[in-house]
């Protein structure tokens, strides 16, 4: 935990002396709902078996059609709720800060590895309500500030604990991999020893399921937040410890190596079948853990894919159909993910069978306020973001919590950087694009004929060999079409950019007393700014410390000046460097006297 939070947090407690304050407990510990949160990496809806497909091919033709099973998570589904219509980003970073925050990236997506500590996100929300949190898995969303260290900087976002990837680096997630465990960089690069536990060599997903075990197990008499980002099964494709014969995995090439054949690359698609298994097999040892504690039926599993699976594997049926994979495009077969909820005895048993999935739409900002409800905890921010919980609808309600989908995106990029920004609306039958430089007219698919949107008289590529297609010409469409198109650009029209113009903090005391504590608000003119997050600073915080809810604790005598900055001007970034976030633009202030 950094100084900052740590200091706030000892004052609070100090101060508090019963659970009222700030909401600091949401509820008994014995009625609390806890949470389990799995995140998938790069995995199509197509790579959970439940879905349909059995078998995958690499186009690379490393193997062809070898069938795969998915036995853990088919099981959730057949005993939970399985959602035929889920939908990420194209991309796992824009994916992991729209989980996290509800948000979608218009609003709080900047620039890669950069998502600021002002972002109010799921973890500080379960900590702010006294539950315990954990992370285990692919971080990748930050590098820290000049006055954090990104080792430390994940308890900026609400983790207790957490052991992670991708945090200062991102060298190796598989065999001898480059962790952090709670502030600590923990590398195992190119290590001779072996992993006492399993006597074989140090596996990064056999590392974090084994903390998130143990996480679990700490925790079983306490309400828990479990977010588990796992780093399976994205590159680089690998053996697991499974893979026959086990001489396979003990002696492969550790790091990536260039300019080779692939086979000696460290980095060998043939791996991707027996990747999927381990997979399967780290997530049935998370339910079978939860089984042991005895808390299955008072915890919710979410389990959910963070973009399409890779653009070199396709998915197959058993009759033959293939779908191919298309991580960093905008189709479906990018967008289009596995979303499976199991909580037996609340979640009734059945609906996963193909006849009661639920068949309406889920963005995955709807995960965030899904979660909130299902464990009856208070969103901060909750008029802030994008998401709509469709927990009822989870549990056996009738009718769709949305029916429309609205994305902004731009990829691994500055989100100044309009070449490759793109911005969409869509149903489970019609897709409209908003203009850009590239389709000054925007674009038009109706995806019951053309799901993967190849229509089009003319194309564009871009990074990753993304093809974009032109489209429907507007003058061919028939009055269904229409009616679609004129639909879903009344959407686009209400999720325009909406720049900021003033801000003001509301209804503030002027004088606080030692120990006392304050709520501030801050009004957004107009109301409707996108982008719509605020950094709170104070000029003192030995005097008067502020949080990033807008929390206020007055610690000694004195005076201290609270600052506010809206993110639409203060650009706030955590890529370690300076300055740390503007404060040119639109701003407002409050001086606290403290008695």
């Amino acid at each position: 935990m950094s100084l900052i939070k740590r200091v706030f947090s000892i004052v609070t407690i100090a101060v508090l002396g019963t659970a009222n304050c700030f909401n600091a407990i949401a509820q008994s510990k014995q009625d609390s709902t806890n949470v389990v949160l799995i995140l998938i990496d790069d995995i199509s809806h197509y790579g959970v078996t439940a879905y349909g497909a059995d078998r995958i091919n690499s186009y690379r033709k490393r193997f062809k059609d070898v069938k795969i099973s998915t036995p853990n998570i088919d099981k959730l589904a057949e005993q939970g709720v399985m959602v035929d219509n889920a939908f990420a980003y194209q991309l796992c970073e824009n994916t992991r800060i729209a989980i996290m925050s509800g948000k979608e990236n218009k609003r709080n997506y900047l620039q890669p590895k950069s998502q600021h500590h002002s972002d109010i996100t799921f973890g500080d929300t379960f900590q702010k309500a006294g539950y315990k949190t954990g992370l285990f898995g692919k971080w990748k969303q930050t590098r820290g500030t000049k006055s954090i260290h990104a080792k430390d900087y994940i308890f900026e976002f609400g983790w207790d604990e957490f052991t992670a990837f991708d945090v200062v680096g991102a060298k190796n997630r598989f065999i001898n991999p480059d962790l952090v465990v709670n502030g600590k960089v923990t590398n195992y690069n190119n290590r001779k020893d072996v992993d006492p536990i399993t006597g074989r060599r140090w596996y990064g997903p056999d590392i974090v399921n084994r903390d998130a075990l143990n996480f679990i197990e700490r925790n079983k008499d306490n309400p828990f937040f479990l977010y588990y980002p796992m780093m399976l099964i994205h590159d680089k494709h690998q053996p697991t410890p499974d893979t026959l014969p086990h001489s396979v995995f003990d002696n492969f090439q550790e790091n990536r190596v260039r300019n080779v054949a692939m086979e000696k690359s460290g980095d060998d698609h043939k791996y991707l079948p027996d990747m999927i298994a381990y997979m399967d097999k780290m997530i049935g040892n998370v339910v079978k853990k939860l089984d042991e504690t005895g808390l299955r039926e008072k915890t919710l599993i979410v389990v959910v894919g963070d973009n399409g699976t890779k653009e070199t594997f396709e998915h197959v049926f058993a009759d033959g159909t293939r779908y191919p994979g298309r991580k960093g495009g905008h189709a479906d077969n990018g967008l289009h993910v596995p979303l499976i909820l199991n909580q037996p005895k609340t979640i009734p048993a059945g609906l996963g069978k193909k006849e009661n999935n639920y068949q309406g739409m889920v963005d995955i900002v709807d995960i965030y306020p899904t979660i909130a409800e299902a464990a009856n905890v208070t969103i901060p921010n909750q008029q802030d973001i994008d998401g709509i919980s469709f927990w009822q609808q989870a549990k056996g309600a009738k009718g769709e919590a949305r029916t429309t989908i609205h994305h902004w995106g731009n990829g691994n990029n500055k989100y100044t950087d309009n070449h490759m920004i793109v911005d969409y609306a869509f149903n489970q039958h019609f897709k409209r694009y908003a203009p850009t430089q590239h389709f000054p007219k925007g674009r038009f698919f109706d995806l019951r004929t053309d799901l993967l949107e190849r229509a089009g008289d003319t194309f564009k590529e871009f990074k990753f060999k993304v093809l974009r297609y032109s489209g429907l010409p507007v003058e061919s469409l028939d009055a269904e079409q229409k009616a679609a198109y004129d639909m879903l650009g009344e959407v686009l029209k209400q999720n325009r950019i909406v720049e900021i113009e003033d801000i003001a903090i509301m209804s503030a005391p002027s004088k606080l007393k030692v120990g006392q504590m304050s709520q501030l608000h801050a009004k957004l003119t107009p109301a409707n700014t996108t982008r719509n997050g605020v950094v709170w600073v104070s000029s003192d915080p030995s005097v008067v410390s502020v949080n990033k809810f807008g929390e206020v604790v007055a610690h000694k005598v004195g005076k201290a000046n609270i600052q506010v900055y809206s993110w639409a001007d203060a650009k706030p970034l955590a890529n370690n460097q300076a300055p740390e976030f503007l404060t040119t633009g639109v701003s407002d202030s409050h001086i606290f006297t403290v008695n």
